[in-house]
């Protein structure tokens, strides 16, 4: 089922249980998102989207979190799984001839009907829906119910949207799903990242000296299309091409009021403005899906000059935070759709999984048709090299046979089977802007893991099982605060007592069979997930890990096994991290508190 409108995707959820509408006034300033964050981590069955209806200070009722457990984003692209966008778009760009006439005809009318979708160009009217209101004389953004997301936040934020700009030299349309912050009701920040699109445009600008680009920021239409500005599309490709796909339909545009630009008809809000490229101001921090406040930093500045709404209209967003959140869900959509484009360059691929732990970017595991040695290395500069992959700090290469999806799963592939003195690649390269770990901003160590068995001969016979670990000089070492998993000793550490590399070549001493992962003093290594996306988080690959014995690919099959120490702590500049650590996110415990007085009138069960 298509939709047109983000109303008509909400009849849906509403039918289906899927939504709460919650009248209990409630505040944009924090109270939202210590609601919205605490059914993010509900099971998928009571995880709902969240209409509130009484937001103070707003006439306008607010929806959240839409795309939040597996089933609604399924259906926020026509599909009742996930994995169906893997099938549909697999189908698509298979051009290998299938065998016999029904087949040829079959998937003839399945291509031509899809590139019929997007093929007719953009739809375009003269009236529509966005603009049933109209506000060009002193337009103030602060008539919506814009949520400040995190107690430190640098003030309230925009976060679901569309911002729509166009390459000043090229004319191509590009849509990034950016934070924005409201300086005032005029005046706000546009956050895109060097590797993005928008950076581009920027950029461009100031190459042929044009100080106003028109920019506007959408919010709302139909689901597919409220998604498709975080897709990670190559350059020039118009992510509204792709929505059309999905829908089946093409998506409508209407001229915007105050600028050279065009916006989807059936929005719920669109706020137009411009921005000068050398025009920065300060912008955060703001609490991130790494789980820890972006710090603050120059971007550009856009200026408002009109703002369109339906009369009725909805405003909606997202928060963002420690996973996992609503937006795993809008990340497994891209891993399910983007995965037939991998195999089409690496067709040794079979599947893909881009765990919660890992925030996207610092974790991504692959499964492969392995058919000679060094072909996992091969699968990992490939994907190092391909688009937004580049940014990945961490890749997993496992067999054909073992099921990515299933992490545990994974966990002991990696664990069975890897010899750390030789199984590993260590290599500098781009890493996301956000990564708060990389020694230098946007640059540092990754890693790719080849975890398979196949053509390897050493597993012919299985490693030897680990000695017992002597837990009385482990706690005497390093205190209690410890656990064996997997063959893997966790460790959260008191830096006053020694350093974490000190501890690891200490506890090697003791326990020589074992991988080794410290934390800071403060960590519940019970909380293995926690414990994951600590580790994906805060670790440079290059700066942070031990090999016992050292790397050596070429070490003979029946060499000692290495393992590896990884220092997940927090760092500065005694550890060499001269860039300054973030801060974590955490509620305020008043606003904890307010929530947890109030819950049961939100009718959340």
């Amino acid at each position: 089922m298509a939709y047109k409108r983000l109303d008509e995707f909400i009849v849906r959820l509403e039918e289906a249980g899927e939504i709460i509408r919650i009248k209990t006034p409630v505040s944009a300033d924090l109270e939202i998102t210590e609601i919205t964050d605490r059914v993010s981590k509900l099971p998928h069955a009571r995880n709902k989207a969240l209409l509130f209806e009484n937001v103070e200070g707003s006439q306008f009722p607010l929806v959240i979190n839409l795309y939040g457990n597996p089933q609604r984003a399924a259906w926020a692209f026509g599909v009742d799984d996930l994995n169906e966008l893997n099938v549909r778009l697999g189908k698509l760009i298979d051009l290998k001839l299938p065998k016999g006439m029904g087949a040829m005809m079959s998937r003839a009318g399945e291509v031509l009907g899809a590139l019929r979708s997007v093929g007719l160009g953009p739809s375009r009217v003269k009236k529509a829906p966005c603009q049933e209101v109209v506000i060009t004389e002193n337009p103030d953004v602060n008539i919506f119910p814009i949520l400040k997301c995190w107690p430190h936040d640098g003030g309230k934020y925009i976060t679901l949207t569309s911002v729509i700009t166009r390459d000043p030299i090229t004319d191509t349309r590009n849509v990034g799903m950016y934070r924005v912050q409201v300086y005032d009701g005029q005046t706000l920040g546009l956050h895109w990242q060097r590797h993005k699109g928008g950076k581009d445009h920027q950029e461009n600008a100031k190459e042929i000296q044009r100080e106003k680009i028109p920019v506007a920021i959408v919010l709302g239409g139909d689901p597919a299309s409220m998604w498709c500005g975080s897709a990670p599309l190559p350059p020039g490709i118009d992510e509204y091409l792709l929505a059309s796909w999905l829908r089946g339909r093409p998506v409508e545009f209407v001229p915007c009021v105050s600028q050279e630009l065009e916006v989807p008809a059936d929005a719920e809000i669109v706020i137009e403005g411009w921005f000068d490229p050398n025009e920065h101001r300060i912008e955060g921090p703001f609490g991130d899906h790494t789980g820890f406040y972006t710090p603050p930093d120059p971007f550009p500045v856009m200026h408002v000059t009109a703002i369109t709404h339906r009369a009725d209209a909805i405003y909606p967003t997202t928060i963002v935070g420690k996973p996992p959140m609503e937006d795993v869900w809008m990340g497994k959509a891209t891993e399910r759709l983007f995965l037939p484009l991998m195999k089409l360059f690496m067709g040794e691929i079979v599947d893909v999984n881009m765990p919660p732990e890992g925030v996207f970017h610092n974790l991504v595991i692959i499964s492969i048709k392995k058919k000679y040695p060094g072909h996992a290395q091969k699968v990992m500069y490939g994907l190092w090299g391909l688009g937004l992959m580049m940014l990945a700090k961490g890749i997993i290469v496992v067999d054909a046979g073992v099921d990515v999806q299933d992490v545990a799963a994974v966990a002991r592939e990696v664990l069975n089977n890897v010899n750390w003195q030789r199984d590993v690649t260590i290599v500098d390269g781009p890493v996301d802007q956000l990564d708060h770990s990389s020694i230098l901003d946007s640059y540092g160590g990754k890693i790719g893991v080849d975890a398979t068995r196949s053509t390897r001969p050493e597993f012919s016979q299985p490693f030897p099982p680990p000695a017992p670990i002597p837990a009385d000089a482990v706690t005497a070492l390093v205190g209690e605060r410890w656990r064996e998993t997997h063959q893997t000793l966790i460790v959260a550490l008191d830096k006053a007592r020694m350093s974490p590399k000190a501890a690891i070549q200490a506890l090697w001493q003791h326990c020589s069979d074992y991988n080794i992962v410290i934390l800071d003093a403060d960590v519940d290594v019970n909380n293995l997930s926690d414990v994951a996306w600590r580790t994906l988080g805060n670790v440079d690959w290059r700066r942070d890990i031990e090999i016992q014995r050292g790397i050596d690919h070429f070490a003979p099959a029946d060499a000692p096994r290495g393992h590896i120490g990884i220092d997940a702590t927090s760092k500065g500049a005694a550890d060499g991290h001269p860039r300054g650590w973030p801060e974590e996110i955490a509620m305020s415990p008043e606003i904890v508190e307010r929530v947890t007085q109030k819950w049961k009138s939100y009718g959340i069960k």
